[in-house]
């Protein structure tokens, strides 16, 4: 296959616009698209090799697949390995041993189900995932794996007929595209990170390829018909943003592009020349590897990351690194497999190995945590106290209710006797240690109702990206479940109550915004926090008139991961205080929660219980104590933190 100088400058393109994407390069809002033209790019080149092949009965699939590991691995392997080695010095043992789990499910082209799998309410945010961006190149090697073996069976049934392969790949890309907007409404991530949904993309790569010998084009033409793909790639890479679903519909723009681009075969065209393109071009793949990392690097170091300056350096290092991975690793892999055979194989297999034993132990060392000082070491080990029972009582409570159990809470305690239920989000079952603490002085048992990021509310649907549907459902359930406890038995609602006027930590943040009975939320956001203290009220005045009822005030949500910042910077020799944040700050954040809060205790009855006087001392409240983390990330509270609560509780259960 001869060499095509406009698909070699097309990766350039789709490369540059990924890491200005990734670097928050203003003005490439949507260069995230580049991965697509990459999966475009893919699907021609492979289709164009088995096929090309199959044509001249002259293919093998392991010559196909030592190929394809030739020109993946390699550099893949090195930078895993370099990051390991980076993060046995500078991770803490959580943040090392998410590193080794990550590196070593790339090495083995499954790291886009593992991202699939983590992403959800306590995910590690995606810019401290080291080796996130590999989840394509699991899914174009997954790709790679199954590809050949569908057109070497469609070859044995159909004949090498192009016709047919035309016929299967349109049905595969039907298939593949009709799936997108179906599982992203019920499985967002999944229909970002997987395979089925994404292989359209390729198959469009691949229609092209068995196409383009019905079109030849003039330089003119095909000059033209480049520019109208390129304009569409540049477009979507720069006035595209991640609130489209991705994905979709929208996806075709790029996807089309791209494939304008290959079928054009304008090799000669100034854009295809360009030797800066072709440069990047040839080492877009290194570069993509490296640009990543370095834009977690940015942030684990606190370095500014819209300076203008540290942008320029971070994209300048990103082609730096690109182009020493490609001269010492990727020529190098490729002569030394063409000089040695099988031998050179094996020696190239031998260092992806190396670093997936490496990865293996320390995953089962819990992050090689000996190697840390005690302190850092008992910092990051807080981010794991929590509710032994949380997956169970919290991420899976809304799919048992779906599955149709009637077992939906869960009871803390052996007694029989239930002193009080807990209602509420992620945050209800971090304070639940503390309030089973308070029930056990008096042999009480405690019921528990939550689930992750659905408020305790009858009637309110969370609405980020997509609408959470289930939340209205499990509150209905759960109002209904309260009717089989006496009378007497209190509730204490529990919830991160600003995060669903607001979103999350910054203000207008619309991951977890939430309407009432099937409405959207407002946008004004004066408007929409008028309404959230009407329906807060409501509820809680409603739920009043059958038992008791006490608030939880919001507790304090810290500016940044409390185990990580402590760890991080214990583990670089900074000088290290508690984290905390103001009093005027919490107050201002939770203005519309308290007010709601205060206006149904003084309307309807409902009792307050505040957090602050037992986490705030001196205008400011704390995260940790002697740099001990009080929280298990930047907003839900340890174990050991939620047991600080528990004088707030004893009163409820020394009533009842």
């Amino acid at each position: 296959m001869r060499f095509r100088q406009d698909i070699n400058a097309l990766r350039g393109v789709a490369v540059a616009l990924v890491a200005l994407f990734h670097f928050q390069t203003p003005g490439f809002n949507g260069g995230f698209i580049g991965v697509d033209v990459f999966f475009v790019i893919s699907g021609y080149l492979m289709t164009s090799i088995v096929v090309g092949r199959l044509e001249k009965t002259r293919f093998s699939l392991w010559d196909f697949y030592v190929a394809r590991f030739t020109r993946i691995v390699p550099a893949l392997a090195v930078l895993a390995a370099v990051l390991m080695v980076f993060g046995w010095f500078y991770l803490d043992q959580r943040a090392y041993k998410l590193l080794a789990e990550h590196a070593g499910a790339s090495l083995t082209f499954i790291s886009n189900f593992v991202f699939w799998r983590e992403a959800g309410y306590f995910d590690a945010s995606s810019q401290s995932k080291w080796m996130l961006h590999t989840w394509s190149l699991a899914v174009e090697w997954q790709f790679y794996m199954v590809y050949p073996i569908i057109l070497m069976l469609g070859a044995r049934v159909f004949g090498n007929k192009r016709g047919a392969f035309q016929v299967l790949l349109v049905l595969i890309g039907l298939i593949s595209f009709a799936l997108d907007p179906v599982i992203a409404r019920s499985a967002p991530e999944a229909n970002f990170f997987l395979l089925p949904t994404r292989a359209w993309e390729m198959v469009a790569g691949g229609l092209v390829m068995l196409n383009a010998g019905r079109f030849a084009f003039d330089a003119r033409a095909a000059s033209i018909l480049q520019a109208i793909g390129l304009a569409a790639i540049v477009c979507a890479g720069m006035f595209f943003t991640e609130a489209y679903d991705w994905p979709g519909v929208m996806t075709l723009v790029p996807a089309l592009g791209a494939a304008l681009v290959i079928l054009a075969c304008a090799n000669d065209s100034a854009f295809s020349t360009f030797k800066p393109l072709q440069l990047l071009g040839r080492w877009s793949y290194s570069i993509y590897l490296w640009h990543w990392p370095l834009t977690v690097l940015i942030r684990y170091f606190d370095l500014p990351d819209h300076d203008p300056a540290v942008i320029a350096s971070g994209l300048a290092l990103s082609v730096l690194l690109g182009f020493l991975s490609y001269e010492l690793v990727e020529r190098r892999a490729a002569g030394l497999r063409e000089r040695f055979g099988l031998r050179g194989l094996a020696t190239l297999a031998s260092v992806p190995v190396a670093v997936v034993l490496a990865c293996t132990a320390v995953t089962f060392s819990n992050g090689a945590a000996a190697r840390l000082p005690s302190a850092a070491r008992l910092a990051s080990a807080e981010s794991t106290d929590f509710d032994p029972r949380r997956v169970e009582c919290l991420n899976r409570s809304v799919q048992r209710m779906l599955d149709g159990s009637r077992e939906i809470g869960c009871q803390y305690g052996d007694s029989p006797k239930i002193g009080a239920i807990v209602w509420g989000d992620s945050h209800g079952n971090a304070v639940i240690p503390g309030v089973v603490a308070a029930a056990a002085e008096s042999h009480d048992s405690v019921m528990f109702y939550g689930t992750s990021g659905c408020p305790p509310f009858v009637g309110a649907s969370r609405f980020g990206k997509y609408t959470e549907e289930p939340c209205r459902k499990f509150a209905k359930h759960v109002a209904e479940d309260l009717k089989q406890y006496p009378p007497s038995v209190p509730v204490i609602v529990v919830a991160r109550f600003s995060m669903y006027v607001d979103g999350k930590n910054t203000v207008d943040d619309p991951t977890m915004l939430i309407g009432y009975n099937g409405e959207r939320p407002l946008a004004d956001p004066a408007e929409r926090r008028t309404r959230f203290a009407s329906f807060l009220t409501r509820d809680l005045c409603t739920l009043a008139q059958s038992r008791p009822v006490y608030v939880l005030m919001p507790i304090p949500e810290m500016n940044e991961d409390v185990p990580n910042t402590l760890a991080k910077s214990l583990i670089l020799g900074r000088h290290t205080v508690d984290v905390s944040i103001s009093e005027a700050a919490y107050f201002k954040r939770n203005a519309v929660a308290r007010a709601a809060i205060d206006d149904a205790a003084a309307s309807c009855g409902v009792k307050t219980l505040d957090p602050l006087p037992l986490l705030c001392r001196d205008a400011r409240c704390y995260g940790s104590q002697a740099l001990i983390p009080l929280y298990i990330d930047s907003d839900h509270l340890s174990e050991r933190g939620s047991r600080r609560l528990s004088p707030l509780f004893r009163p409820l259960f020394d009533a009842s």
